[in-house]
């Protein structure tokens, strides 16, 4: 295809954008006092380098109460000359325009850190923070749209191209908005022209403080998402009234953080939300963005040829690649590094209160301390094991100048990341495997399949080191009937060794393996997505019974565990969605259960009320890995320099087999 969209310039108020690409405001967490540091620098210059048309510094403070100093400052006038100095820098060397986005967190705000009560349009209490805010005054009203209006005359000394108002993901606007958290009985409160009125008066104070010659934007939850809350019907409805009190830009992204409706995991289809754009595009005469699960160039390129948006965001495809638009429009897709939307490094890592990182790209955030050079003298390496690992440190190795040969036992490059993209929703795991597999053909390692790396092909290689990154290997556990034949790996039934499925079914081990491999049992017999946007398009079904047919599946499916909380080693913003799939499908979840014995047609169990019998005729273990690095001792009896990375190390996730195959390339 053909990026030409993507590529055509677009006027936002009297700001001239190169292109139709947007850097959204991210929470990054690289701060701990407010302050513009080097790590923001670092990080916000390689994506302005990359090629991104707008990019979105933020959020930013507007006020101390409704912040926390994990976010950029923009609260005291002397926040104004790092930033003035850094965009000054930006605006000579690149031709990327800068927003920024000012933000109040209301009832999402955390008092242990601005050591205030939060404070909210009515005290209902935060599911995000546990706590309940003050309701909010008239003076404290004023005090907060004059804290929008300082800093956005402040964001304008500094330099910025366009300011952009937060008014979504249930933050403080929103709150007003919605008549979930606004209980309001005066002028503030009760219909929808009165729950605009907060919102739609920030946006004028923010246009009065910055004139008629700076350009203003307002970010909306297309959907709040919420039951009983604000649907892309108000979203529409506040959008032409913000356009009226004076933004130039509408930056349309889904609902709440508290929303049961998966917003940003794997299991959105890529344009999903795209009709919340379209939504509001009908209603204002301003240029429309677009976001969530964009990253993809030919489904942005597509969606600003349906005149669906006028502008894609990519918020973390730059964060996994910042020069994805260079390689964009300069053909080169098959460098791409592709967001698999794990969420792992980025929105688990805020939830955790860490700074933000990337499964695939171990220098995001890290940006002013690590950079990939050539080493100093070419060394022959071999590297025992294809999975993330490996093949992180294959790839780095190779950019900086080494020779490096991969071995993989098996038939094809990925390990564990195969498992992990066989459940629904989660193929964009394989995305992962393919780009390290095409990137490292492009750098020139040498890559041996079906080929293991023993001692004996080492000592034949005589190389400078062997990185043995072999991965890890299925527990067992010594329970009568363990032996049986209908008693299987849950690795076999994720790699379809074993395709001869139960209709009872219990999966012993409730981590994530565990219910990720229930899921994929459960899932095995409904329609797919595709056949039911067929049914319901052409009428074919009543919706209701097409529906059930979804969470409908025909294998009785069982997990337990001994643990109190399954699914625990699942990162937050991605657990919960895999729980209400489970649940939707009728999986059986029995936490503290532990398993007695396996029989030919039941497993019996223990709980805190006693023994109890499982119907099951296919018992699928999950119980947990082993580091597989028998290897190690091998080599090193030969006096060979060993490195063990990943699993073979000691058991992890993704993120940190890839960042410790990245750490240690640039060592050698």
């Amino acid at each position: 295809m053909e990026f030409r969209k993507l590529f055509e310039p677009i006027t936002l108020h009297n700001v001239e954008i190169k292109n139709r690409l947007v850097m959204p405001s991210m929470g990054l967490l690289y701060s701990t006092d407010y302050t513009f540091n080097p790590r923001y620098r670092a990080f916000y210059r390689e994506r302005a380098q990359g090629g991104v048309g707008l990019m979105t510094i933020g959020p930013a403070s507007i006020d101390t109460v409704g912040s926390v100093p994990f976010m950029v400052g923009l609260h005291d006038d002397r926040f104004v000359e790092p930033l003035k100095e850094f965009i000054d820098e930006l605006h000579r060397e690149t031709d990327v325009k800068v927003a920024v986005q000012l933000l109040h967190m209301g009832r999402y705000a955390f008092s242990f850190l601005t050591g205030q009560q939060a404070m909210a349009p009515s005290p209902i209490p935060s599911k995000l923070t546990g706590e309940t805010p003050r309701e909010m005054t008239r003076d404290d009203i004023e005090a907060v749209k004059n804290g929008y209006a300082l800093a956005a005359t402040r964001a304008k000394e500094a330099g910025f191209d366009l300011i952009e108002v937060l008014a979504c993901t249930g933050y403080l606007i929103t709150q007003f908005l919605s008549p979930l958290t606004n209980k309001r009985q005066d002028d503030y409160g009760g219909s929808f022209e009165n729950r605009m009125r907060f919102g739609l008066e920030v946006i004028r104070e923010v246009r009065k403080a910055v004139g008629p010659d700076t350009a203003v934007g307002v970010r909306v939850a297309g959907n709040d998402f919420m039951e009983g809350g604000n649907t892309n019907r108000e979203a529409a409805l506040f959008s032409a009234e913000a356009e009226k009190a004076g933004v130039d830009a509408v930056n349309v992204t889904g609902g709440w953080h508290e929303t049961n409706i998966p917003q940003l995991t794997s299991n959105v289809p890529p344009g999903g939300f795209l009709y919340l754009a379209r939504g509001i595009k009908e209603n204002v005469n301003v240029p429309v963005f677009a976001s969530n699960r964009l990253g993809d160039p030919v489904v942005a390129e597509k969606a600003l040829r349906a005149g669906t948006c006028d502008m894609i965001c990519w918020g973390r495809p730059l964060l996994t690649d910042p020069e994805l638009p260079r390689k964009v429009k300069e053909g080169r897709l098959d460098e791409i590094v592709p967001c698999i939307s794990c969420n792992q490094g980025c929105f688990d890592s805020v939830f955790a209160g860490q700074p933000v990182t990337c499964i695939l790209n171990p220098r995001a955030g890290y940006e002013h301390a690590l950079q990939v050079e050539q080493a100093d003298t070419r060394k022959k390496i071999l590297v025992a094991g294809g999975g993330p690992g490996g093949m992180e440190f294959a790839l780095t190795a190779a950019e900086r100048g080494h020779h490096v040969i991969l071995f993989e036992k098996e038939s094809r490059l990925g390990g564990q990341v195969n498992l992990a993209s066989a459940p629904p929703g989660k193929a964009e795991f394989q995305k992962l495997v393919d780009s390290m597999a095409t990137r490292m053909k492009n750098r020139g390692v040498d890559v041996r399949l079906n080929t293991p790396l023993t001692p004996e092909t080492a000592a034949r290689e005589k190389p400078d080191a062997v990185v043995v990154a072999s991965g890890a290997r299925p527990l067992s556990i010594d329970v009568p009937g363990a032996g049986k034949p209908h008693v299987v790996e849950a690795w076999d039934v994720l790699s379809e060794k074993v395709w001869d499925i139960g209709r009872n079914v219990v999966v012993v081990g409730g981590s994530a393996t565990g219910c990720e491999t229930a899921h994929y049992i459960a899932s095995m017999d409904i329609p797919d997505p595709a056949t039911y946007s067929f049914l319901m398009f052409h009428n074919a079904e009543d919706p209701e019974f097409a529906t059930s047919l979804l969470h409908t599946p025909a294998r009785r499916v069982t997990v337990i565990d001994m643990v109190p909380r399954l699914a625990n080693n699942v990162g937050r913003t991605a657990r919960w969605s895999l729980m209400k799939s489970l649940r939707l499908l009728h999986v059986d979840l029995r936490p503290k259960t532990r398993l007695i014995e396996i029989r030919d047609d039941s497993v019996e169990v223990e709980t805190d009320k006693g023994e109890a019998s499982i119907p099951a005729d296919m018992v699928v273990m999950a119980v947990g890995v082993a580091s597989e690095n028998r290897l190690v001792k091998e080599l090193e009896e030969t006096g060979m320099k060993v490195i063990t990375i990943g699993d073979a190390k000691a058991p992890r996730r993704i993120t940190e087999a890839v960042r410790e195959g990245f750490q240690e390339a640039l060592k050698i």
